[in-house]
């Protein structure tokens, strides 16, 4: 039997069974795997980490995409920040109300291998002709354009060297850099690692990143199965965040539903109200 393992934290590890392998390869920014499993279905790995699993993905993107977008009142312009499988742009572009999304990651051979190998990710985002998807570094595109955003999603992996590249995309002299292209009542969120005691230092230092840049932050997660773990969130803003959306979920449901028939299609009313209900174990002390 061969085995895909992953280190959960500095003393435990994941086992994936692999079915099959489906394709794996290497780009200039990053290994890959695409691999079949009974429990999960495809699933994605980038540099010895899981990224997503075709079984309960809905929960990761959905989760990451529409707090940040039912937050704002009426977000027409999206920035997504990586999001190469296209998972990220297609729950952006369930919101009706989208009328441009700016997808900018840097691997461009990554995210034609998930057109290939996992396209129902995508489900169609990237023909829609409201996504742009440029191959780019992130700094480059927020140096050179003139748009200026509603909703700034960021899909980007996570950090295992604090020291590297890609921790500079979670500082807070990034998130300052990003301020200069969003618009007035701009919502801002990323993805930030797992929620646990054994291994929070991920969350605590995007937090740290994401708060030297915005007056307002929020963090909240869900739980992934195929992650066997709580994942968190961090939502950012200059307004206000508390009560800009009513945590009843009498109150989310009309407005997902006005905003696409599959807004919320896995989550649900009810679970994204509990995406902000984090125990005190996990939800204090940051």
């Amino acid at each position: 039997m061969i085995e895909f393992r992953q280190a959960s934290n500095d003393s435990d590890a994941v086992c994936y069974r692999i079915d099959r392998v489906i394709a794996q390869g290497r780009t200039p920014w990053q290994s890959y795997l695409f691999f079949e499993n009974e429990a999960n279905g495809v699933c994605i790995a980038i540099d010895g980490d899981i990224q997503s699993c075709q079984r309960d993905e809905a929960l990761y993107h959905e989760a990451l995409v529409h707090p940040a977008m039912l937050f704002h009142p009426h977000p027409e312009t999206v920035l997504i920040m990586g999001g190469g499988e296209g998972a990220t742009a297609r729950e952006v572009l369930r919101h009706g109300c989208v009328k441009r999304c700016v997808m900018v990651d840097i691997d461009g051979e990554f995210v034609e291998a998930c057109k290939k190998y996992a396209p129902t990710w995508s489900d169609g985002a990237f023909d829609d002709p409201r996504l742009e998807l440029l191959t780019m570094d992130i700094n480059d595109y927020i140096r050179q354009t003139d748009l200026r955003f509603d909703v700034v999603i960021g899909d980007l992996v996570d950090v295992a060297d604090w020291d590297g590249f890609l921790a500079s995309l979670y500082s807070d002299d990034f998130y300052t850099a990003l301020k200069k292209v969003l618009a007035p009542g701009a919502v801002v969120a990323t993805q930030a690692g797992q929620l646990s005691l054994a291994n929070q230092k991920s969350h605590k230092r995007v937090r740290e990143g994401v708060g030297g840049a915005f007056a307002h932050l929020l963090s909240y997660g869900v739980y992934v199965p195929s992650f066997y773990s709580l994942w968190g969130y961090v939502l950012a803003s200059d307004t206000p965040l508390d009560g800009s959306v009513s945590y009843v979920a009498s109150a989310i449901a009309p407005r997902a539903k006005e905003r696409g028939e599959r807004v919320l299609e896995a989550i649900g009313a009810e679970g994204f109200v509990g995406l902000f209900a984090l125990p005190n174990l996990l939800g204090k002390g940051w």
